[in-house]
């Protein structure tokens, strides 16, 4: 279907008025990129995710020998003035100490339990993070139809307010010879105020999303890529909600990242129980003294053995800790469940969001055109006298209303579309890239 001239109009005077402004308009996917580099919160997620992965090495540390060099060295004086061996009198002295000290853990169930824990919490890690760059797509991709958004809100108010402000001098100058009221005129003017206002209040909501939109970014970007007027309304494939369902309950990766803090919960209560389990440990050591003095001595000393210890009472603590992590343990199952549920609902509302959603912009499309019909039928009849002035200006203000409408439902169906794909874990840049082929 060939578009509507009015609307061929508006998106034409929307591409001149970016056009004379000579800036360069800026696609989705730049908008991406940028934040990419400058979003704090994924900057914060990449600084998380790299510190969580430290905790295997931490881990396989654990099972190493660990060596300790130690030295001393000081001055004395000694002054003897009686002795058993005779010998009296003042010197001054060194006294040198060395020793090196090895220890390897032969038997220490902690360990083995935290190398477990660590593979636990690297998990969880990574499907945070996962987790944390799909919101980012979804929270540029809103950020950016926002703007747009807000910018067609304040498109459509001053074209309102300007055919307003044309219907009221035409209204004056018909009163000025007579042929409508005084009425008429006051009418013309309130809407005409209203309009006023309501242009300052779009401006300031697309304000308000450019600022947004910097949040992530870092810097102001208020020219950016309209969407096309035409795109494909696709339906969701496959076409079945339980499929998605199935699937986000699998790779939806806050889901992922939940059920990796039940195993990292888990592993936690094995490692407090490691409190009770006895520890062995192979202990070598050798060292060297050097005294100077009246009774100058020189000794070396090496020594290897092996250290077992076994808890037997530690005031309650083990056990204490033990229940602790048990509570842990139940918390992060509840949270589990929570994120399960949340997942379902999520997927439900993107899918019928999307199904819904193409019948919306259809049906919007078909009003804009009634609106614009039946304008001009109240244009028509307001010049032959069978309908008032505030016939016209309603069917004006239906129309501009429609056009909001219509617009913000095809915003409204792409994000819709994002969503569903991050509640399944599906989301990738490769998504974003499709919508940006949208934008001209």
């Amino acid at each position: 279907m060939r578009p509507q001239r009015p609307l061929r109009r508006l998106c034409h005077g929307l591409a001149l008025s970016l056009a004379m402004s000579g800036a360069h308009s800026e696609s989705l996917m730049e908008i991406y990129d940028l934040a990419v580099g400058n979003d704090p919160a994924i900057q914060r997620a990449e600084a998380n995710h790299a510190a969580a992965l430290e905790a295997l090495p931490q881990s396989t540390a654990n099972f190493l020998p660990s060596l300790n060099l130690s030295a001393s060295k000081s001055e004395s004086s000694q002054t003897v003035t009686k002795s058993i061996f005779g010998s009296t009198g003042s010197s001054n002295f060194s006294n040198t100490n060395y020793s090196l000290n090895l220890n390897l853990p032969l038997y220490r169930h902690e360990n083995y339990v935290a190398r477990r824990l660590a593979k636990s919490t690297v998990s969880r890690a990574d499907a945070e993070y996962e987790a944390a760059r799909q919101d980012l797509l979804l929270r540029v991709a809103e950020a950016y139809f926002s703007v747009l958004g807000r910018r067609d809100d304040l498109e459509f108010a001053r074209a309102e307010k300007m055919a307003i402000k044309r219907q009221l001098e035409q209204t004056r100058q018909r009163f000025d010879v007579g042929l409508v009221a005084i009425t008429d005129v006051h009418e013309s003017q309130a809407r005409y105020d209203l309009t006023v206002a309501e242009e300052i209040l779009a401006r300031n909501r697309l304000d308000n999303s450019i600022e947004v939109l910097r949040t992530l970014t870092g810097t102001y970007n208020e020219e950016l890529d309209p969407l096309n007027e035409t795109f494909s309304l696709v339906h969701p494939d496959p076409e079945d909600i339980e499929q998605w369902t199935r699937t986000a309950l699998k790779q939806n990766p806050s889901l992922v990242a939940a059920l990796a803090a039940v195993d990292e919960a888990r592993e936690n209560v094995a490692q407090q129980r490691s409190g009770h389990y006895p520890t062995l440990d192979l202990s070598a050591s050798s060292s060297y003294n050097e005294s100077g003095g009246l009774f100058a001595s020189t000794t070396e000393n090496t020594s290897i053995g092996l250290n077992f210890n076994l808890p037997i009472y530690a005031g309650g603590r083990t056990s204490s800790q033990v229940r602790q992590s048990l509570h842990f343990l139940e918390a992060a199952r509840q949270s589990l469940e929570e994120a399960r549920r949340n997942t379902q609902r999520q997927v439900r509302d993107a899918y019928l969001g999307v199904i819904s959603g193409i019948s919306r912009v259809k049906a919007l499309k078909q009003a804009l055109l009634s609106n614009q019909s039946a304008l001009r039928a109240a244009e028509a009849g307001y010049e032959v006298g069978t309908r008032t002035t505030v016939d016209v200006l309603l069917a004006r203000r239906n129309l501009f209303s429609a056009q909001r409408n219509y617009a913000q439902s095809r915003y409204d169906y792409i994000l819709n579309t994002l969503r569903l794909k991050q509640a399944a874990g599906m989301l990738d840049v490769q998504s974003l890239q499709a919508i940006n082929n949208w934008l001209h």
